[in-house]
């Protein structure tokens, strides 16, 4: 190989049996093997290694490898591999980091970043989102003789081997495709399409793919950064994940809170630190719930919202919840992105911090004027857990007429109160009506009545429901998760209303939520969203709804706390060093929750919030007994791993 001076002045390096026509543009540092042809309008960025290969009017970005292809009036993203023996044409626009290989061709398709078709494929006619896996002997099928079709395919989507796709057809987020199907109709978000001798779609399908994304967060769980102070959450990681935004967006606006922990202080400097460095423009707001960020992240048109809390964990623990310019919690596809930008930094100039206290106010109106009627005449008693709804709660509470107590407003946050704590409450309840106990940064609440019953997030869920529908809105749909009891679902069927399932975390629940329009979602824990009024779990404004629906039908609570649900035992094993996930395929741990699941619902899941599992047995019977059976093995595996 050679280097010579191209026409357009650059130094490249070209290979034996090799050309490059005079219109072409081929950049320092491009690598051009033997056998090559660069032909018309093509541009060949540096980094880009080529071989074997004819490129015709095509563009070829930095670090894509070519190998025994033709490529024609198409575009391949930066670090894009393609081949051997590939045919791209008609249009094609690859994206970044994919992987189009042996015996495939492209034609007329947009392709998104980190999306693989390595085998034997033909796509034709389609946009194709990212990070999907496109299967060996896949077809998409556009052409019925007369017309040309698209095919839509979303991202994370998994099409299994030799399946054919004919459009018109679009396949949503996160759905899977069984090999060998033949799908000629849309599947739905992360539903199931089989269509050997017939399509089924199945919904709220468990999508396997998607642990693959799961798996690729070092840092991040199901509700945010979390961790120790100084040892899993330090300073630098803090620093890094604001820098981290300003590599994703240029010169962002990022609004920034915090609950009351001691170190959240200096958790919020480190990161403030990395978005001036970075170039964002900071806005400061200091003790604040969550949702109050969410809601301005959304009001004032920014770019990012970030919370330094870990929620109801203890005050050792802090975190780093992430919200977009939507006011919702970033995805875990953004999660990814993220961490990826950890190891490097950017410089800019430009950065600065205001401060937006003030801007709190219009959170406090938007509570104030969630409800139609005031709450003159309510005795309410409020466990705050020395957290961040400990100012602002009572504040809003008194404008609206109530008679308010508010216990632990000052002390060690989530210290034997709040949410996790709901005893605290009941033993302080003499003479109020109704009770609300929110978690440290006041995204959770739960609910007690005047006789001291227990309204959890499922209760809360279901009498929200009946309310609304009660006064005449249609509600078809809720969404709940895989902790959300049995019963619950049933009691919902009763009135014509759907249990919709995802997975534990309120992030799950809202993008449900916002994907199909439910108006009411929810987790046994009290993260509760009320959709209409604020697409984020907000403690103080479902405490405000709840207590207009007890001024206005105390009858309908009473009917609520009557419900009988299905025993749930839980249990919890601290998991030490070792990954969550492993342990669970362990033979003698699967063998004990498929016992259990033979006479009950069973949930077993690594929590995402701190290293631990966490088992849920629902059953009519014998419940603690399959919860306590299956701690065991989980356990003994955990002893041995140790040992050895």
């Amino acid at each position: 190989m050679e280097k010579i001076e191209s026409l357009n002045g650059n130094i490249m390096k070209i290979g034996k049996n090799s050309s490059v026509s005079k219109s072409a543009i081929v950049e320092n540092g491009a690598i051009i093997g033997d056998n090559c042809k660069i032909e018309g309008t093509s541009h060949i960025f540096a980094g880009a290694k080529i071989e074997n290969s004819t490129i015709i009017n095509s563009t070829i970005k930095e670090k894509a490898i070519i190998s025994n292809s033709i490529i024609t009036d198409s575009y391949i993203g930066e670090k894009t591999n393609v081949g051997p023996f590939t045919h791209i044409r008609g249009g094609a626009k690859i994206g970044k980091e994919c992987k189009i290989g042996n015996f495939v061709e492209v034609k007329n398709c947009k392709i998104k970043d980190r999306t693989k078709a390595c085998h034997l494929a033909y796509l034709g006619d389609a946009e194709i989102g990212e990070d999907c896996n496109i299967g060996c002997g896949v077809i998409f099928a556009n052409y019925d003789g007369l017309e040309k079709y698209k095919t839509i395919v979303g991202d994370r989507v998994f099409i299994g081997c030799n399946s054919t796709i004919i459009a018109p057809c679009t396949l949503e987020d996160e759905c899977f495709i069984a090999a060998g199907s033949t799908i000629t109709k849309q599947v739905d978000k992360r539903g199931l399409g089989i269509a050997r001798a017939r399509q089924v779609n199945k919904e709220a399908f468990y999508n396997p793919y998607l642990e693959n994304f799961k798996r690729a967060k070092i840092y991040f769980g199901t509700d945010g950064i979390r961790g120790v102070v100084d040892s899993e959450l330090t300073e630098d990681l803090a620093y890094s994940t604001g820098n981290a935004l300003c590599q994703l967006k240029e010169n962002p606006k990022v609004i920034i809170g915090r609950d009351t922990r001691p170190s959240g202080e200096k958790i919020s400097k480190a990161i403030i630190q990395g978005l001036i460095n970075g170039g964002a423009e900071v806005f400061n707001v200091g003790i604040v719930p969550t949702s109050a960020i969410s809601y301005l992240t959304k009001k004032l048109g920014l770019d990012y919202g970030i919370v330094i809390t870990a929620s109801h964990n203890p005050k050792e623990y802090n975190g780093i919840k992430v919200f977009g310019n939507s006011g919702v919690k970033i995805t875990d596809a953004e999660e990814i992105k993220i961490e990826s930008k950890l190891k490097s930094e950017i410089s800019s100039p430009g950065g600065k911090v205001l401060n937006l206290s003030a801007e709190v106010k219009a959170y406090e109106e938007f509570l104030k004027n969630s409800i139609k009627t005031n709450l003159n005449g309510l005795k309410i008693l409020l466990d705050c857990a020395n957290g961040a709804s400990s100012k602002i709660a009572p504040k809003i509470f008194k404008m609206l007429g109530a008679d308010v107590k508010a216990i632990n407003i000052k002390g060690e946050i989530n210290n034997n109160c709040g949410a996790t704590h709901i005893e605290n409450l009941i033993a302080n309840m003499e003479g109020f009506d109704l009770g609300f106990s929110f978690d440290g940064d006041s995204d959770r609440v739960i609910c007690v009545d005047k006789n001291k019953n227990i309204f959890d997030g499922d209760k809360i869920i279901y009498l929200l429901s009946l309310y609304k529908k009660k006064n005449g809105e249609e509600i078809h749909d809720v969404v709940g998760t895989v902790m959300t009891n049995k019963k619950i679902e049933e009691l919902l069927k009763e009135n014509d209303i759907n249990l919709i399932r995802t997975p534990v975390g309120d992030k799950y629940i809202i993008e449900e939520m916002l994907n199909n329009g439910e108006k009411i979602g929810g987790e046994q824990a009290g993260h509760i969203i009320i959709g209409d009024k604020h697409i984020t779990g907000d403690g103080i404004l479902c405490a405000i709804m709840l207590s207009e629906i007890y001024k206005e039908d105390e009858k309908l609570f009473e009917d609520v706390v009557n419900i009988k649900t299905y025993p749930q035992a839980t249990e919890e094993i601290k998991t030490k060093n070792f990954r969550a996930k492993n342990i669970l395929k362990e033979e003698n741990v699967v063998k004990a929750i498929e016992k259990a699941k033979k006479n009950a619902r069973v949930v077993v899941r690594p929590s995402g919030t701190e290293p631990k599992i966490r088992i849920m047995v629902e059953a009519k019977e014998n419940a603690e007994n399959y919860a306590k059976n299956i701690k065991l093995e989980i356990e003994k595996i955990i002893e041995t791993l140790a040992e050895n």
